[in-house]
């Protein structure tokens, strides 16, 4: 029994050592954690006062290679200067100044450098940002992992890992295309008093009257015609977004376009109903008259600008298009479905029949619940979403459901 008593406090004593010895390693590698105020400080990002970003996405696992993204204020107004000169996302941009300006250091997460592949911060994978300022040196950061509700990030020339309260890092971790002004087309649609569509499913072309639409004079008629149709249509065209752009070697099939739509828009704050450009152009509003073969596009008037959008051909194997408005020297992609509603056949102008239900349209990849939404119920990836950016979705998709009433 003694006997057995001295191999239990040594098989103790051994565990107590190697549990000790264990924490100690840990606490070294991972428990540097202190307080903000007694170790380091970042340094200060003021809001107003950054007139430039430099950002550095990294590699991924499917071979695509580093890009980096520069962004600078010209006469006040954010811009991408390279890879390509365009006008920048004005969203994606103040995201981006308010992350910065708000940074809020809640402590040391490690110390030593072998932490930094592990924590996201090294070279190979993390987001790496220069911020300029109107005053000062730039400041370089490299942002890492979100762990506990917290970001890691790492300041150039430092081995410290820093804290950084809440989620930052899907704000700066942007292709591109989203640093870029997707907006085709933005005008609010109860300003738009005429449309008209053409494509080898037919021509139509409707105007607006009061609060609906009726089809232009010596149009052939609609059966079952729904105006709401009209402009559900309207909204989307007017609130138009790509989802990227051609690039140099595309054949984009523009040169013989597959649709084309024109709108017709009052000036901003005129809520009058807009006169019809056909009056204007000579043409008879007699609805006796007999339905002609080709009905003549009418003549801009002075108060009402014609914005012309010609959709292409489709890029590759994807399910998107290419789109160039008319006086835009910008070539962009949009997704067939939005594509398909710009090339009406009648049977989208129709209410359904009694008791039929309408067919509900196939929304495009990457909507709430559909596949291609990481995060989402019915979404691959597997990703979970940070919270700043799911409101950041939501507050979109409001808008846009707002626009399309």
């Amino acid at each position: 029994m003694k006997n057995k008593l001295v191999i239990a406090g040594v098989a103790f004593v051994v565990l107590l050592g190697i549990a000790i010895y264990a924490l100690r390693e840990r606490h070294t590698q991972d428990d540097d954690t202190t307080t903000a105020e007694e170790t380091v400080e970042l340094p200060e990002i003021d809001r107003d006062a950054i007139t430039g970003l430099e950002i550095t996405r990294p590699g991924d696992e499917e071979g695509q290679a580093a890009q980096t993204v520069t962004l600078a204020q010209v006469d006040g107004v954010w811009r991408v200067t390279s890879p390509v000169e365009a006008e920048a996302d004005e969203t994606a941009v103040s995201t981006v100044l308010d992350k910065l300006g708000d940074l809020t250091l809640t402590g040391v997460v490690a110390t030593r450098t072998e932490n930094h592949a592990r924590l996201e911060v090294d070279d190979q994978s993390a987001v790496k940002v220069v911020v300029t300022q109107s005053s000062g040196d730039p400041i370089t950061l490299y942002i890492g992992a979100y762990r506990g509700r917290n970001t890691m990030v790492r300041l150039e020339g430092e081995d410290s890992v820093l804290g950084v309260e809440g989620s930052i890092k899907y704000a700066f971790n942007k292709e591109l295309k989203d640093w870029r002004n997707r907006r085709v087309i933005d005008v609010d649609p109860d300003r738009v008093r005429r449309v008209r569509f053409e494509s080898e499913n037919g021509t139509f072309e409707f105007n607006r009257e009061g609060e609906g639409w009726a089809p232009i004079a010596g149009q052939e008629p609609i059966e079952r015609f729904g105006d709401t149709k009209v402009q559900s249509i309207v909204a989307s065209v007017a609130r138009m977004r790509a989802v990227d752009f051609a690039g140099e070697e595309d054949a984009t099939g523009l040169d013989a376009p597959t649709g084309t739509v024109t709108l017709w828009v009052a000036p901003e704050g005129d809520d009058e109903e807009g006169d019809d450009p056909a009056d204007e152009a000579g043409e008879e509003a007699d609805g006796d008259e007999a339905p002609s073969e080709e009905v003549p596009t009418p003549e801009p008037t002075d108060d009402l600008e014609m914005i012309v959008a010609r959709i292409g051909g489709a890029r590759g194997d994807a399910r998107e298009l290419f789109l160039q408005r008319e006086g835009d020297p910008v070539i962009y992609v949009v997704s067939q479905y939005l594509a398909d509603r710009m090339r009406p056949d009648v049977a989208q102008f129709q209410n359904p029949l009694p008791g039929e239900e309408p067919e509900e349209p196939e929304m495009p990849p990457g909507m709430p619940g559909m596949p291609g939404m990481p995060g989402m119920p019915g979404g691959g990836g597997g990703q979970q979403i940070p919270p700043e950016l799911m409101q950041q979705i939501q507050q979109q998709l409001q808008q846009q459901q707002a626009g399309m009433r």
